[in-house]
């Protein structure tokens, strides 16, 4: 029994290895693209803290999100914070919600949006974070874990605006 025992510990500590490896690895390959063509690793975020945006052009939330996203980039600009709006639009013409590069920086300008804008057209990292809504607020720690994840986003939500303010600088010091 007792060996039997210690090979189930053994299959159980291995598998869990396995699985951490896998995790790793996979957070290597997500890759999201700036729209000026160039892309961008998630393990390339290591050592920073992270905030994401993710959302799409289509969603009614984002006359609220972008200037909410923007308000933090600027609070914590020479704080060595990353700011990123996420685009999950369709990268592929025709698709539904297809949005160019171009449309993509037009919309920024549209709504005063100076933070750097990725697309996750293929929505690797939005299944990677586990997200399942748009707009959802993604902030990472500097080992690229995540801190927290918040659905919906703006201003006008006060103290889950203030919240998220505090958990930065938590993650500052």
């Amino acid at each position: 029994m007792l060996k039997s025992r210690k090979a189930a510990v053994t299959l159980i500590l291995a598998l869990l290895a396995l699985i951490a490896g896998s995790i790793f690895a996979q957070s290597e390959r997500i890759k999201l693209h700036t729209i000026d063509g160039q892309d961008l690793n998630l393990n390339d975020l290591k050592g920073k803290v992270v905030v994401m945006s993710f959302g799409g052009t289509w969603i009614p939330m984002t006359s609220r999100e972008l200037p909410a996203l923007q308000k933090l980039a600027d609070r914590f600009a020479n704080r060595g914070v990353q700011v990123y709006w996420v685009a999950i639009n369709s990268a592929k013409p025709g698709a539904r919600n297809y949005a160019s590069d171009a449309n993509l920086q037009e919309f920024a300008q549209k709504n005063n949006l100076r933070v750097k804008m990725l697309r996750d057209s293929d929505q690797e990292a939005y299944r990677y974070f586990g997200l399942d809504a748009l707009p959802t607020l993604v902030i990472l720690d500097r080992e690229g874990n995540v801190a927290r994840k918040h659905v919906g986003f703006g201003t006008d939500q006060g103290e889950a605006y203030n919240q998220i303010i505090r958990e930065i600088e938590q993650l500052l010091r």
